[in-house]
Formats: C-alpha cells, structure tokens, sequence
C-alpha cells in the first residue's frame, strides 16, 4: 500500500524530497562547524514570502474541493447527474493545479534550505530549519490529499455513468480527505508560528 503510494508521486517531487533530506542534514551539521553572522539573506526572506503564500493557496484549494464535494453529493442526490458530473470534471482540474502548486513549494522550500547556511544566530537557523521540515511535511501530506481526492472524483465520476460504486468506498475516501486537509491546515499554523517566532528571534538579535 506504502509503496504503491510512493510510486504515485510525481518523480520530480520524489527526488526533491530526498535532496532536500541530505541538504537539511548536511546544514543542521554544517551550523556547528561554519558559523557565518551574515543575518538572513534577501533570497530566504523572498522564499519564505513565496511558499507562504502558496501554501495558504494550497489551503484554500483543499477547503474549496471539500465544499465542492458535498455539493457534488447534493445534486447527485436529487438526481442533477449532469451538473454534479460537470463539477466532478472541474475539480479533477483543480487537482492537477494542486500537484503543480506543491511542485512550486518545494522549489521554494529548496532555496530557504540552501541559504538557512547563511542565517544568524545558530538559533534562528535552527528555527528557519525546523520550519522548513515542517512545509516539507505538509508536501508529503499534500501528496496523499491530492491521490485521496483523485480516487474520490474519479468513483464520483464512474458512479455518476452508472458504474457500481458502493457508497461505502466514497464515505471512506471523504473521511480520508477531510483528515488529510486538516493536517496539512495545522502543518501551515505551524509553519507560519515558527516565521513569526523567527522574525522576533532576528528582531531581538538587531
């Protein structure tokens, strides 16, 4: 199940998410040895901006398709087949721009772990580190959110075309869903309650 799940990431995304592996712990041993009071460089500063910004995106997206989905349910039960079908296609769309908004993530998440090297004191790149580990989380559950709600709208879809698809297996896929929503909903409180923690860090330190 693990390893069908793993193969179903996009090979792009699999092979950051090692990269990114060794270059955190390449760093958080790197801290130790080469101290550099450089502050915070522009480009983990730009980065951070960005992926916050893309991450609330990813939020709101995920908080739209669950909306949608009991909509989806609504008009399937009052027979509206063809308007239900109809936004079942819309959001298999919104699905392919949430696999390419976690594709943008990491490119961000890739240029913050780079430049954390740079960060002084060694307490905020510690912060900036474990931030970053966070958002990298939320990928990987991004991942299984964006395969979960793919099987959902592609049953929805069949069951909507007369195939027999048991209202047992949509429940399932739903509850899966929601759950995965709401761990990638708190990994982004988290994320953005270790920037602020970090923005005081480096305010204090000027």
């Amino acid at each position: 199940m693990v390893n069908n799940l793993v193969m179903r990431i996009p090979r792009k995304i699999r092979i950051f998410l090692v990269f990114l592996l060794i270059i955190l712990t390449a760093v958080f041993i790197g801290r130790f040895f080469f101290v550099k009071l450089n502050g915070v460089p522009s480009d983990f500063l730009k980065a951070r901006q960005e992926a916050s910004l893309i991450a609330q995106n990813i939020v709101e997206i995920s908080a739209d398709s669950s909306h949608k989905i009991n909509t989806i349910s609504s008009l399937s039960a009052e027979g509206k087949d063809e308007k239900a079908l109809n936004l079942v296609i819309q959001e298999i769309e919104k699905n392919r721009q949430i696999r390419e908004e976690a594709i943008e993530l990491s490119s961000k998440l890739e240029t913050m772990t780079k430049n954390s090297a740079s960060i002084s004191p060694v307490s905020s790149a510690r912060i900036a580190l474990e931030a970053v580990s966070i958002e990298t989380t939320l990928i990987s559950k991004l991942i299984t959110y964006n395969e979960y709600l793919n099987q959902l709208l592609e049953n929805l879809r069949a069951k909507l075309v007369g195939q027999n698809i048991s209202q047992k297996t949509i429940q399932s896929l739903v509850s899966k869903i929601n759950n995965e929503a709401q761990y990638i909903n708190d990994l982004n409180v988290k994320f953005n309650q270790l920037m602020e923690e970090f923005d005081k860090a480096d305010k204090s330190n000027k």
